[in-house]
């Protein structure tokens, strides 16, 4: 059912648009745009009025034509709902056709939302702007009237009157150009498909393409500011080879006759899925030759990879209502790694995405502040709020779970059916569920609502007489005792993953406890939750997990499980279900550990135990301690990187680099420092795998005078990847003054506004910048909440970036005291997940930071590989 406030802001039914001619003409010098639209609509019930969106919007002139009269229409504009209201002096019937004619004005913003600005440097430094759009979610309404709802689906005819030096790109190919007033350009566009007003792109400017076809004669070319196009290669290629691919995996050919992939240098979010015309970051698109790490070539990949899986699951079919956003992005958040897994499988992206994706989700939806990934939505601000890990990682963790379950293929035939009966349409959760269910011959309606109806997920924990038992997991202990003494009545049916040895199961587990099935030899299960494949944690008993770490000794379990008795191990802990020195003391037998993920999902925690303890007595040990678990592996992993070399050891020399120098080894210090001199000396001295590490620790012992080198070397870059590795050292300084400065840097001009909320929130994850960014964040208040208000991830990172490291009671009073006095409509629910964080940590210290200072003071925790007797 719809919340009151979904309904007070959702528009009217009794009239629906069926087709859009639009023009809109962006004068770069002005920066302001104008347009006419005519717009057909259906009149479903006698009405004297038309309720559309429109927002910043002057609206000139209004009318209504029926039958070939016109008649002028009433303007009036409702800014708290963001409508506009059109009352005519007759009664439009029931059943009838009327076409809307409207001539509008507005700003070209700098807001990075509606159709706006974006600054560049043609190559030879001088400077450059042009105009893009970016409608999701609710942002159509700022550049044109129209309504902006995704269940309004229409066709468009664009139109786009412009300097004819210029460039225009739109969903469809250009139909016809030919002169226009004043000198202009007009490009006319071909007629769009039935999509949602969300989906309509328009850039303008001077841009240029490398480009392609596939075999199917689908043009697929990637736009770039002038002298970047080469960068673009890479990410042409990927689109060219995987479109063929999302063809035959759905069933239904790519429906466009081109597909377009723009760099745009100001972009808010990662990337954009617009029907045809796919915007992204620069460095979600770009690899400039040479100069790139394996980092940044799986980001352009996963990112490419992402907005074209949405032109079928988002695009052609579309959630009916935000609510069931997770339909759009938790599916595209697996069919990333699935698509990228096919064309890399050298790389193990499904590992990948166990480290660096559903860990993430499980850390979220581990809070009691967490949502539910199907959840009602009115407002603007509350749909940007869930553009967050539930809607996106919980989402894709889930559907990769009921794959497994139910059978890749059956799977597959299921989403090509959902597809192919909801095309042009829009759909909801349930009608997906409807026809797996029919794919499957298994209700799966009811397996998988208690997982997107209820927030969180279970703990399995050992029961009486052999039985296993599920509860509902929090981070949080004193939520996980609650929750033991008083039942919230929350069951999952649980899709366990069985293994023992090389027998395997999967198996539903419904209900509170139950016993498990027999495994065809008889054996005991010794594992529930084979690869990590299900959303949820296991608690084994201590035999069980002895067995476990010896195994990791023996190097005999598989990597997935590896890192998933790691990711447990640490949760447990900290939610008080284990001691959590259990997980310091078992760190150890990782030591000779060679995989990436695994490696990733321990630095998570170091980097959170981190956090807890700074700046306390014992600290000094931490140090130390990391440096003792990473060196081994550092040294096989080695300084130098060879072409031979796997994607994943590429990404595990980086982070192993980055471990060691920023926990003060004193060879690996050195060592960084004598390659950023190298680096100073040639800029292309220093491999692009190792700079962001090399840059980091030689920042973290630096002073001023580095600083302003950093600063100087950031002007001097020209690709934004290499920027944003510059904006990372800035935030590793260790001194105050340093750290203040790079704030304030961060919000010069020097700094794009879709990067400063990243700077200041490394800032305020730098154990010794936290005070300092939340200082900075409080007297700059105004300024973030005008360039942020929208909401979304920059506000989310922003908010949660300079508050949530805090460990102490009065902090959280403090920062729930400013909160409250300077309320952010964006943000509402990452500031209650700040709150609830904060708590956790101060609540952590308080009942097991005197245990864990105690184990880091053992003199048997560093004297082996290892590790000392546990359990």
């Amino acid at each position: 059912m719809p919340s009151s406030e979904q309904t007070l802001y959702q528009l009217p039914r009794d009239v629906r648009p069926v087709h859009y001619d639009l023009l809109l003409s962006p004068d770069l010098d002005r920066m302001t745009f104008s347009g006419t639209v005519s717009i057909e609509v259906e009149v479903y019930r006698d009405t004297l009025e038309f309720v559309l969106n429109a927002k910043d919007l002057r609206i000139h002139e209004a009318r209504a034509f029926v039958g070939g009269a016109d008649s002028p229409l009433e303007i009036r504009l409702d800014r708290e709902y963001e409508r506009l209201i059109l009352r005519g002096d007759r009664l439009f019937g029931a059943e009838s056709r009327v076409v809307l004619y409207l001539s509008f004005s507005g700003e070209i913003g700098d807001l990075l939302a509606g159709l706006y600005k974006s600054h560049f440097l043609y190559p030879d430094g001088t400077a450059g702007v042009l105009a893009t759009t970016q409608f999701e979610a609710t942002d159509a309404r700022r550049a044109f009237p129209c309504w902006d709802e995704p269940s309004f689906k229409a066709t468009f005819q664009m139109t786009s009157r412009i300097d004819p030096r210029h460039v225009a790109l739109s969903n469809m190919p250009v139909e016809r150009e030919f002169s226009g007033p004043d000198g202009l350009k007009d490009v006319v566009f071909a007629v769009s498909p039935r999509m949602s007003t969300y989906l309509l792109h328009l850039t303008v400017g001077p841009l240029e393409r490398v480009t392609g076809q596939t075999t199917n004669g689908v043009a697929v070319s990637v736009w770039t500011t002038p002298g970047h196009s080469s960068e673009g290669i890479f990410a042409r290629d990927v689109a060219l080879r995987l479109l063929p691919w999302f063809d035959e995996y759905f069933g239904i050919p790519y429906p466009l006759p081109k597909m377009d992939l723009v760099a745009i240098p100001d972009f808010a979010a990662g990337a954009m899925e617009n029907w045809g015309i796919l915007t992204y970051r620069e460095t979600a698109l770009l690899l400039p030759p040479g100069a790139s790490s394996a980092r940044t070539m799986q980001r352009v990949a996963i990112v490419v990879a992402h907005e074209m899986a949405h032109q079928w699951f988002g695009d052609l079919v579309t959630m009916s209502w935000w609510d069931d956003l997770w339909l759009n992005e938790g599916f595209a958040s697996w069919m990333e790694v699935k698509a990228v897994d096919h064309l890399f499988p050298e790389w193990s992206m499904w590992d990948i995405f166990l480290a660096e994706d559903m860990t993430e989700g499980l850390e979220l939806d581990g809070l009691a502040r967490s949502h539910p990934i199907e959840v009602p939505v009115g407002n603007p601000h509350e749909i940007n709020e869930i553009f967050d890990a539930i809607s996106y990682v919980k989402g894709g963790s889930l559907i990769r779970m009921l794959e497994q379950f139910i059978g890749e293929e059956t799977f597959r035939k299921g989403i090509s059916a959902y597809l192919k009966r909801f095309a042009y349409q829009n759909a909801s959760t349930r009608d997906l569920w409807a026809v797996l269910g029919q794919a499957s011959g298994q209700d799966i309606r009811s397996i998988m609502e208690a997982w997107t109806r209820n927030m969180g997920y279970p703990v399995i924990l050992p029961g009486e007489s052999g039985e296993i038992v599920q509860r509902p997991f929090f981070n949080h202990p004193a939520a996980m005792e609650r929750s033991r003494r008083e039942p919230d009545g929350r069951v999952w049916p649980v899709m366990l993953f069985l293994s023992s040895g090389k027998e395997q199961q999967s198996w539903l587990f419904k209900g509170e406890r139950t016993a498990l099935p027999p495994s065809p030899s008889g054996r005991e299960w010794e594992n529930l939750n084979e690869k990590h494949t299900g959303f949820f944690r296991v608690l084994e008993d201590e035999r069980s997990r002895n067995l476990r770490r010896e195994r990791i000794r023996a190097g005999t379990l598989p990597v997935a499980d590896r890192l998933g008795f790691s990711n447990d191990l640490f949760a447990l802990g900290r939610a008080g279900l284990l001691p959590l020195t259990e997980y310091l003391e078992t760190l150890p037998v990782y030591r000779q550990e060679d995989q990436y993920i695994v490696w990733a999902d321990i630095a998570s925690h170091l980097g959170w135990l981190q956090g807890l303890l700074a700046f306390s007595g014992g600290w000094e040990r931490f140090d130390p301690f990391v440096v003792f678990l990473m060196k081994d592996a550092f040294r096989k992993a080695g300084w130098e990187v060879s072409p031979d070399d796997s994607h994943q050891k590429r990404l595990l020399r980086s982070l192993l680099l980055a471990g060691l120098g920023l926990h003060g080894d004193t060879p690996t210090m050195a060592r960084c420092k004598e390659l950023f001199s190298e680096r100073l000396r040639r800029s292309d001295a220093l491999h692009p795998d190792l700079r962001l590490a090399v840059y980091r620790t030689v920042a973290s012992s630096g002073d001023m005078d580095l600083h302003r080198t950093f600063q100087t070397l950031v002007s001097e870059a020209e690709s934004q990847e290499e920027k944003n590795r510059l904006y990372a050292a800035l935030a590793s300084f260790r001194r105050p003054d340093c750290l203040r400065s790079t704030l304030e840097f961060a919000v010069s001009p020097a700094v794009r506004v879709q990067d400063t909320a990243s700077v200041v929130s490394q800032v305020g994850t730098n154990s010794w910048g936290e005070d300092v960014a939340w200082d900075f964040f409080r007297e700059n208040f105004d300024l973030f909440r005008k360039r942020y208000e929208a909401g979304g991830f920059a506000l989310q990172r922003l908010v949660k970036g300079v508050s949530e490291g805090f460990r102490s009671m009065d902090r959280k009073e403090e920062v729930a005291r400013f909160f409250a006095s300077r309320p952010l409509e964006g943000a509402r629910r990452a500031i209650e997940q700040v709150l609830e964080t904060i708590d956790l940590r101060a609540s952590v210290l308080t009942l097991q930071g005197d245990s864990l200072r105690k184990a880091l003071a053992s003199p048997n925790l560093m004297e082996t590989g290892e590790g000392p007797p546990v359990g």
